[in-house]
């Protein structure tokens, strides 16, 4: 049930019209329809100017129209609300965030006014952006686009980890370095570009190699996500982070390139199934793709360093997309506990592999 107190108003980004006795409202990509016989759902949109309350609207059109009743003026408000048209204009964003932090996530709050109902406050999802820790594994090519985009969204405090030097050959996709920086270790350069592109956040860097899973936890524990993205030792590191995540209870987003197509899954402790639930079931029903698995684990392979910016760009948007929608709530995961492949030929999205939670894993299990 809305509050009566609630002061709607149309949200300016949806354009109205009136013809053939109906009320026709454009959204974003779809057209909401109304019946309006006798003008009084085009003066009740009229009315929600953000300035009266759902009561006293309420109490004007009844009064005016015999046929229709408070409670049914009241019901289609709430119909409005929930075709997410109208937006409360009592939450008031001062309230909630600074100055600052208004004008700066202005175009973000606008973008989260288009999911706010009459009970939802589109400040507070910024606000949930702005009080998010996260956690950066790797400041290559995804990494590197990926905690400038943190940056962007007002994540609040970012930690980045990051051991290794600018080269040359990065400078394709790895958007933190210039020509200037080959050589320099990237954890420095990091902290320097992104504290001079958002100086209201805390972003730190760890100039570290991971080595296990103890180091892994270290790293991620007090955090909220962990976005991996490093591929240095291939499989051996989802493991670290896998275990590490499972302990500590932060949230697991990963993703990656492999040659032409991109991918990214999440994991969410005790939730969904963690990485080695998904190995497990892959020894069960794919002993082929398993061997390979550990061939590539014995042999420690890096990969072939096969990366174009395109890729990267979207799959670090769609990585980055997930953990909006986790920070947030404004839609469920998308991602959690299977792998969305983004195929570079056809630029479509796919779901590659799903599994469940194994209740005998040796790392998430028997929780």
């Amino acid at each position: 049930m809305i509050s009566l107190k609630a002061k709607p108003k149309k949200k300016k980004a949806y354009p109205c019209v009136s013809l053939d006795n109906h009320i026709y409202i454009a959204g974003f990509g779809s057209i909401n329809k109304y019946e309006d016989p006798n003008g009084a759902v085009g003066e009740l949109i009229a009315l929600m100017d953000g300035e009266r309350t759902v009561e006293e609207i309420a109490n004007t059109i009844s009064a005016k129209y015999e046929e229709i009743t408070f409670d049914m003026v009241v019901e289609a408000i709430a119909d409005l609300s929930q075709d997410r048209i109208i937006e409360d204009t009592a939450f008031v964003g001062s309230e909630i965030l600074s100055e600052y932090q208004l004008e700066r996530y202005h175009r973000n709050i606008n973008f989260f006014s288009t999911y706010a109902t009459l009970e939802q406050n589109k400040y507070q999802y910024q606000k949930k952006l702005c009080e998010a820790k996260v956690c950066v594994v790797g400041l290559g090519g995804l990494g590197s686009h990926i905690v400038f985009d943190l940056a962007g969204l007002g994540v609040g405090t970012i930690r980045a980890i990051e051991f290794d030097r600018v080269e040359r050959s990065n400078l394709n996709r790895q958007i933190l370095y210039t020509e200037a920086d080959i050589g320099q270790k990237k954890a420095s350069i990091a902290e320097q570009r992104i504290n001079m592109f958002n100086p209201s956040i805390h972003f730190e860097t760890l100039d570290r190699q991971i080595t296990s899973a103890n180091d892994a936890f270290e790293a991620i524990n007090g955090f909220d996500y962990c976005i991996l993205v490093a591929d240095r030792p291939k499989t051996k590191i989802a493991l670290w982070f896998n275990e590490a995540c499972v302990k500590a209870g932060v949230t697991l987003i990963s993703g990656g390139l492999e040659a032409q197509r991109a991918m990214h899954y999440t994991v969410i402790p005790h939730v969904t199934g963690c990485i080695q639930c998904w190995v497990n079931q892959v020894k069960k029903r794919d002993p082929i793709s398993y061997a390979i698995l550990e061939e590539r684990r014995r042999l420690n392979l890096t990969g072939d360093n096969t990366a174009i910016v395109p890729l990267v760009s979207v799959c670090t948007g769609l990585m980055l997309a997930e953990l909006v929608r986790l920070i947030t709530g404004v839609k469920p995961s998308n991602a959690s506990g299977k792998m969305i492949s983004i195929d570079f030929e056809t630029m479509t999205t796919s779901v590659a592999e799903t599994w469940e939670k194994d209740a005998n894993c040796e790392v998430c299990g028997r929780v």
